[in-house]
């Protein structure tokens, strides 16, 4: 009877595991139909049994949680999401696949900005041609067919 008990309890762990693998697999897959709503919901529910993941799987959910963040917009939590993405390829090299590495650090470095005092997020305003200030990041407007920082100079 115990065998039986526990070859129950296996079995119903295992097909726990494989239920967060497919809704890990469903989120992925929203997220590479341009789905990205789709995909951080998905994302968002899956996060409470995030231990359920290989490591590997959790570098990768780092990675589409944070770009999905930064798709919709939401640079914080893109930021939160996207070094925690790197830091847990840093701990297990070759758990990000293709150019996945590359991209987190192109994507953190003007995410970081603000926080490090560079700017990048300035020097990227003022080389960007505009039709419309809606070209522009955040804090700048189109002037003259180029985004201009949005820092006002007092007049005396």
């Amino acid at each position: 009877m115990s065998r039986l008990l526990l070859l129950g309890t296996a079995m119903l762990a295992l097909a726990g595991c494989a239920t967060y693998t497919s809704d890990f697999d469903r989120a992925r897959a929203h997220y590479e139909a341009n789905e990205y709503d789709k995909a951080l919901v998905l994302l968002e529910v899956l996060e409470h049994d995030i231990d359920s993941l290989s490591e590997q799987e959790r570098a990768q959910y780092a990675y589409y949680r944070g770009m999905s963040h930064l798709r919709l917009q939401q640079p914080k939590d893109a930021r939160h999401w996207l070094a925690n993405a790197a830091a847990r390829e840093t701990a297990n090299q070759g758990s990000l696949l293709g150019d996945s590495k590359s991209r987190i650090a192109t994507e953190l470095r003007p995410l970081n900005a603000p926080y490090y005092g560079e700017s990048a997020a300035e020097e990227d305003a003022k080389s960007t041609s505009c039709k419309t200030d809606l070209d522009c990041g955040d804090g700048s407007f189109c002037d003259a067919g180029r985004c201009a920082s949005g820092k006002s100079t007092s007049v005396k």
